[in-house]
């Protein structure tokens, strides 16, 4: 979990839906920092199990924010247990830290949701509304009955450039004519289930628009190479660290007392993101874009390994 995490009361729990229940978290102490679109923090739950869930509204003194979280039955337990809190429980809460960070004066943003995916986009459509932006806001949905957020939505008062699409009552959407259709000067934010997605993504890139994205789950491995050992430094220290075929590089350096921020251990939030002074990295993360990688000055140290004998970290 990120450093100085913050106690904070339970003041309001409403049910947006059967299965999606809006948190209102009160931070006991110090006001949250960091608030802002696309922002998520770190929840820990019982059995030391820490979960991240996107934060779609806060209040103005930045004391209060709210979470959505869906229930899913079939999980591995998180939501089940954030469904069982109540007014006035107390839990422990990260500092928001935001991979999905909305960039300001684009000419145009494309915001599309995907089920719970909607958390993070309702708080830019928010913020782009209330800014004058020129955005259009997909919410696509199983039904009318999982729209747990029309109502938010409707509330924005974005008029035509609001659709909410439920496949059951209209038929799968065509991303590719719908994405085809946008504006050419647009840029597209999405979050939802990963086969949408990666629809999106080959739909723009076929379009010729930029899109981000935020995943709440890892992507498969797809690597056809062995997990060889190889050496860790610390530039700040000189320290060499050896990491073992079996072994993670926050594993080892965790044991070692080095300290490091961390929360999903998946590659998926960003927390352990470091910054790699030489050496050559075999990236498996699912946070960081194709020239970040690329560009091989960082990495996420929980699932990423060395393609090269040894690596420098600024650390």
């Amino acid at each position: 979990m990120n450093t100085l995490p913050l106690s904070c009361r339970i003041s309001h729990v409403e049910k947006l839906s059967d299965q999606i229940s809006a948190i209102e978290l009160h931070s006991e102490s110090a006001p949250f920092v960091g608030l802002a679109p696309g922002a998520h923090l770190d929840v820990l739950l019982k059995d030391n199990l820490m979960r991240q869930y996107s934060i779609f509204s806060y209040s103005a003194d930045h004391k209060a924010c709210r979470i959505a979280v869906k229930r899913e039955d079939q999980g591995r337990g998180g939501s089940l247990q954030m469904h069982k809190l109540c007014e006035d429980d107390v839990v422990t809460l990260s500092q928001p830290r935001n991979n999905f960070a909305l960039q300001a004066g684009l000419p145009h943003y494309t915001l599309i949701a995907g089920g719970i995916g909607v958390t993070p986009i309702y708080s830019m459509a928010q913020q782009l509304k209330q800014s004058g932006s020129n955005v259009t806001v997909f919410y696509l949905v199983q039904s009318s009955a999982d729209a747990a957020f029309a109502s938010l939505l409707n509330a924005l008062d974005l008029g035509d450039n609001l659709h909410i699409h439920s496949t059951h009552e209209s038929g799968r959407i065509d991303l590719t004519s719908t994405i085809a259709a946008l504006p050419s000067e647009t840029v597209i934010y999405t979050c939802g289930p990963e086969s949408m997605m990666q629809a999106i993504e080959k739909a723009a890139e076929a379009a010729n628009i930029a899109v981000h994205l935020e995943r709440f789950s890892a992507l498969p491995i797809d690597t056809d190479q062995d997990n060889n050992s190889f050496q860790v430094e610390i530039s700040s220290t000189g320290a060499v660290y050896t990491i073992e075929q079996g072994d993670s590089i926050i594993d080892v350096l965790l044991e070692e007392g080095i300290e490091l921020d961390y929360s999903c251990l998946e590659g998926v939030c960003g927390a352990c993101i470091t910054d790699v002074i030489e050496g050559t990295v075999e990236h498996r993360d699912s946070i960081l874009s194709d020239k970040e990688q690329v560009s091989n000055k960082m990495m996420c140290v929980c699932v990423s390994r060395a393609s090269s004998a040894k690596l420098v970290l600024d650390l």
